[in-house]
C-alpha cells in the first residue's frame, strides 16, 4: 500500500477512534453504499447517535488492519514472548475496533479482546456497548453474542451489583436481542442469546421479581408472534416462555392471569365441554371444572384409566400445564384461521398437541417405543426394591388410555379443526393430520 492511502488509512482509524469515545451515545454502525470520494473528505460519517462508513475505503481499511493485526500482535513467535505494552495496547484496541465493525466474523480477533478485558485494558461496559454497534449491522453474529455471554456471565458474578444497574442491564439486553430479532427473520441467534440471559438471571432471582419477568416474557412473546407468524425461531421462544409461566406461584399465578385478562380455568372448560363425548352433558362438564379443585379436574379429565404409579401427583402443576396449553391451543387457532397457510402456526401446533398428548402418558407412565405404548416401571417407586429382577416391558392396552375423556376431548378438537381448515383448501390440513397419524401414533383412532 502506497504513502498516500497509508495516510488516509490512518487518518479514518483515528476519526472512528474518536467518534468510539462517545460509544455512550452511539447506537448503530452502518456501511454506507459511495463508489467514489468525489467531495475530497473524510469517509467517517457520524450523525446523531449512528456512526457511519462510505463503502469506497472499505477494503483498503481492511486489509490495512487485518495486515498489521496479523503480523504484528497475532504471529505465533510472538504470542507468547511479547507483552503488549501502553501504546501497543492502544493501538491494538484501534486497529480491532475498526476490522471488527467491518467484518465481526472473526473469532480469533473476538479472543484478543476477551485478554484485553482480563487484563483490564477494556471495560466491561464500554466492550457491551460495542458489540451492540456490531449487532447493529450484523444482527446474527454468532461471535459477537458469544462475546456477550462472555461478558454478561462475567458481571452477573459480582456480588456487589445495585438494583439499579441490574434494571439497566436487563432493559439493555432485551432491548439488544429485540432489534436483532426486528432486523433479521427467523434470527435464532437472538433469540437463543435471550433465551440463556433469562436462564442466567436465575442466580440473582432474589435482586428483582423474576416471576413478573417471566410474565411480561410471555406478553411480549403473545404480541411478538402475532406480528411475525412465519418466524419460527420466535415460536421456539415462546414455547420456552410457556414453560416458565409453569414455575409461578400461587400469588404470581393470580397476577398472571390478571395481567394477561384472561380467565385459563373458564377457558380451559368451556373448550373441553365443547369437545366432551357426546353422552356427557357439556353444560354439567363445564360446571364441574369450574367448581372442582385441581386434583379433581385431573381425576375427572383422567377418570376412565387406572393409574399403578403410588408417586404423588402435583395435580396443580398439571391442570396449570392444561389450562396454558388450551389457551395456546385457541390463540393458534384464531392465528391460522387469520393467517392462512403458514407452516409455522401448524408446527407449534403440533408442540401443543404433543405436550398435551405426553400429559397423559406421563400420568399413567406411558412411554412410546418402536410405534407401540409400552408401560415404564416408575423409578421413584421401584427404589426400595432395587434388589428385585426388573419386569420387561409390556405392551400396553390402548383402548384403555384412548378412552380416557382428556384424549377424546383433544382428538374430537383436532377432528373439527383439521375438516375445517381443509374445507378452506389449507393443504397443511391434511399434513397435521398424517403427523396425528404417524408422528403421534394416533392412526388407529383418528
Amino acid at each position: 500500500m502506497d504513502e498516500d492511502k497509508s495516510a488516509l488509512v490512518e487518518k479514518i482509524i483515528k476519526d472512528v477512534h474518536n467518534v468510539l469515545a462517545k460509544i455512550d451515545e452511539l447506537s448503530s454502525f452502518e456501511i454506507i453504499p459511495v463508489d467514489t470520494n468525489y467531495q475530497n473528505k473524510s469517509p467517517v460519517l457520524h450523525l446523531e447517535n449512528c456512526l457511519g462508513l462510505e463503502s469506497w475505503c472499505v477494503k483498503h481499511v481492511y486489509m490495512f488492519c487485518y495486515s498489521e493485526l496479523m503480523n504484528k500482535y497475532c504471529a505465533k513467535q510472538n504470542s507468547k514472548t511479547k507483552k503488549v505494552s501502553g501504546v501497543d495496547a492502544d493501538r491494538f484496541c484501534r486497529l480491532l475496533n475498526v476490522i471488527l465493525l467491518l467484518n465481526p466474523e472473526l473469532s480469533t480477533f473476538w479472543n484478543r479482546r476477551r485478554a484485553l478485558v482480563q487484563n483490564c485494558v477494556l471495560e466491561k461496559s464500554t466492550e457491551l456497548h460495542f458489540t451492540r454497534l456490531v449487532l447493529s449491522r450484523k444482527p446474527k453474529c454468532n461471535d459477537a453474542f458469544s462475546y456477550r455471554r462472555w461478558l454478561l456471565d462475567a458481571v452477573l458474578q459480582d456480588d456487589t451489583l445495585s438494583s439499579n444497574y441490574l434494571e439497566n442491564l436487563i432493559n439493555e439486553e432485551l432491548s439488544i436481542c429485540e432489534l436483532a430479532s426486528d432486523k433479521c427473520p427467523n434470527n435464532y441467534h437472538s433469540w437463543n442469546q435471550r433465551m440463556w440471559f433469562i436462564n442466567k438471571l436465575q442466580a440473582v432471582e432474589k435482586q428483582f421479581d423474576i416471576h413478573m419477568f417471566y410474565i411480561k416474557e410471555y406478553i411480549f412473546s403473545e404480541r411478538w408472534i402475532a406480528k411475525h407468524v412465519s418466524d419460527f425461531s420466535c415460536f421456539h421462544y415462546r414455547q420456552f416462555c410457556m414453560k416458565n409461566i409453569l414455575k409461578l406461584n400461587n400469588k404470581s399465578w393470580k397476577r398472571f392471569e390478571k395481567m394477561i385478562e384472561v380467565r385459563l380455568r373458564e377457558n380451559f372448560a368451556r373448550e373441553v365441554a365443547k369437545n366432551s363425548p357426546t353422552y356427557l352433558n357439556n353444560s354439567v362438564v363445564e360446571m364441574k371444572l369450574l367448581l372442582y379443585s385441581e386434583e379433581n379436574v385431573i381425576k375427572n379429565l383422567l377418570s376412565l384409566s387406572t393409574k399403578k404409579c403410588n408417586c404423588v401427583v402435583n395435580c396443580v402443576y398439571l391442570c396449570r400445564k392444561l389450562e396454558v396449553l388450551y389457551h395456546e391451543l385457541a390463540l393458534n387457532n384464531e392465528l391460522i384461521k387469520f393467517y392462512k397457510y403458514h407452516e409455522t402456526l401448524w408446527y407449534h401446533r403440533r408442540f401443543i398437541i404433543h405436550e398435551i398428548i405426553m400429559i397423559i402418558y406421563d400420568y399413567f407412565g406411558l412411554t412410546r417405543c418402536n410405534g407401540a405404548l409400552v408401560k415404564m416401571h416408575c423409578k421413584v417407586c421401584s427404589l426400595d426394591n432395587t434388589w428385585e429382577k426388573q419386569a420387561k416391558m409390556v405392551r400396553y392396552d390402548c383402548d384403555d388410555i384412548y378412552s380416557c375423556t382428556l384424549f377424546e376431548v383433544i382428538l374430537s378438537h383436532e377432528r373439527k379443526f383439521i375438516q375445517e381448515r381443509r374445507n378452506d383448501f389449507d393443504i397443511y390440513a391434511d399434513r397435521h393430520e398424517r403427523y396425528l397419524k404417524f408422528s403421534e401414533g394416533l392412526s388407529g383412532v383418528m
